[in-house]
């Protein structure tokens, strides 16, 4: 039953994903982005505390290599993430910033080049490079990245590439721990090392965690459906159908996430992508798709 149902799970997980949409746009205009990520790692913690508890004798055997590539998925692809992520919405369309989101696995293969030895060949070379290129159009379509609001567009975009980054390197520095350690034991220390990580810089350099003010405008409510219901059930969906899909079937139901997406920011809060974005899109979607077809194994 679950091999029948394993493609809707991933295609599932891209959709509830995309409801985040309906919350972190407009919360971020009353909220403070490290306030907002901080209380959303503090959440995903107490959901995993049960497993960091039941494995709490495997941090025996964490050496100096181990913690600091904890350190790297804690902070980098968790808290750093999810940071960048969220700063793109304060300068473009939040459905651009998904649309960008489609780099994370030419980013991931390049890291995995350079860290892991893996080979990439010359057709990856062409299709990353088309990627890329489809994601200026995708950031600026055909206005001039010179005039207008170009600076805004391009932080913006630069978030997004960002937070693209510390997710595809977060999959490296992820492997590397899988070798030795349970995927649930990984993940949960993702969500602590990130929880502390948040938690001092929200402190050292934000607002705090503004308990106030979340608890007395009701914005809990909203915390807690991003962080359970778009972040670690649907992570969860997305791992309970990877163990049956390919790789290339999954690199065409993820696209359920950007569309969705897309959908919802030009329905729901009118801010729709011109016409060559789209096709930018689009074409960014199949060379993504290609480059995946090229690194699975024979």
């Amino acid at each position: 039953m679950l091999i029948k149902l394993a493609p809707i799970f991933v295609a599932l997980c891209g959709i509830l994903r995309s409801t985040d949409l309906y919350f972190r746009t407009p919360m971020v205009s009353n909220l403070a982005v490290l306030t907002l990520i901080t209380w959303e790692h503090l959440i995903n913690l107490a959901a995993v505390s049960p497993i960091i508890l039941a494995n709490f004798k495997q941090y025996r055997q964490i050496n100096l290599k181990d913690f600091v590539l904890f350190v790297l998925i804690g902070c980098g692809a968790s808290a750093l993430g999810i940071l960048c992520f969220t700063r793109a919405f304060l300068y473009i369309n939040p459905a651009l910033a998904v649309l960008l989101q489609k780099l994370q696995p030419l980013i991931t293969i390049s890291l995995g080049a350079l860290v892991l030895k893996e080979t990439i060949s010359r057709k990856f070379l062409l299709w990353a490079l088309i990627a890329i290129l489809a994601s200026y159009f995708v950031s600026f379509g055909l206005a001039s990245p010179f005039t207008g609001d170009w600076g805004k567009i391009a932080t913006g975009a630069g978030f997004a590439v960002l937070a693209s980054f510390f997710w595809g390197s977060g999959t490296i520095w992820g492997k590397i721990l899988l070798e030795k350690y349970g995927q649930m034991f990984v993940t949960a220390n993702r969500f602590l090392f990130g929880a502390i990580f948040t938690m001092v810089l929200t402190f050292a350099l934000g607002n705090g965690l503004e308990s106030d003010k979340i608890l007395g405008q009701s914005l809990i409510y909203s915390i807690v459906y991003m962080a359970i219901i778009s972040g670690f059930i649907a992570t969860t969906f997305f791992y309970t159908g990877l163990k049956w899909v390919n790789a290339t079937m999954v690199s065409i139901l993820e696209l359920f996430f950007p569309v969705s997406s897309v959908v919802i920011m030009w329905f729901s809060f009118n801010r729709p992508l011109s016409a060559v974005q789209i096709i930018a899109g689009l074409i960014l979607f199949f060379a993504v798709y290609q480059v995946n077809r090229l690194c699975q194994p024979d």
